[in-house]
């Protein structure tokens, strides 16, 4: 199923219940989430000729994540944490596979505020990233710390959340993005 007809679908439902819904409350949360990911890189000079110097791929991505939240009167904060394994794109450079795989923790502070039956929010954090390229049979990794902030809407019904979030990290020599669907548990 492409993600616009899984949207589409979580929309539909999401319609469907909006006379029983109810906005989140404080709390711990966990979750999951899917969607896409896009991975921007510039590469520079590389001793493969057929090596492209830019990137740009998506595939798909999935997150675990948990958190919690302080319900104050006007805004509700949190911390959240989560890990996301960003897919593994292959790009294909004169017949042979380039494949680039990128997984991360995250750390995020988060601030909501409620505007009717949905809350929208934003994240500000760290991700610690890990990526590794192999191509003829050749690996190379590389890691870093660094800055990743988002946008999201969540509507909740009961202790079940449904999330969409747009989130992007400045990594070291590119960018990552990940668009996703999730659903959190509240207790």
């Amino acid at each position: 199923m492409r993600l616009h007809h899984l949207i589409t679908a979580l929309a539909a439902a999401v319609a469907m219940t909006a006379p029983v819904a109810a906005t989140a409350d404080g709390g711990f949360y966990i979750g999951v989430g899917a969607g896409g990911a896009t991975l921007e890189a510039d590469l520079g000079p590389s001793a493969f000729p057929s090596l492209p110097s830019e990137i740009d791929e998506d595939d798909t991505a999935v997150k675990i994540f948990g958190g919690y939240n302080w319900d104050l009167p006007v805004v509700t904060l949190g911390v959240e944490a989560a890990y996301a394994d960003f897919g593994e794109p292959d790009i294909n450079v004169g017949g042979d596979l380039l494949r680039i795989d990128t997984s991360a923790i995250k750390l995020w502070g988060t601030a909501a505020i409620d505007v009717g039956l949905i809350d929208v929010y934003g994240k500000l954090g760290t991700i610690f990233w890990d990526s590794e390229a192999v191509f003829l049979g050749l690996s190379d990794s590389n890691d870093g710390t660094d800055t990743g902030y988002g946008l999201g809407a969540r509507f909740a019904v009961g202790s079940f959340e449904v999330r969409g979030e747009y989130e992007i990290y400045d990594l070291d020599g590119g960018d990552l993005s990940m668009l996703s669907l999730g659903i959190a548990y509240r207790f």
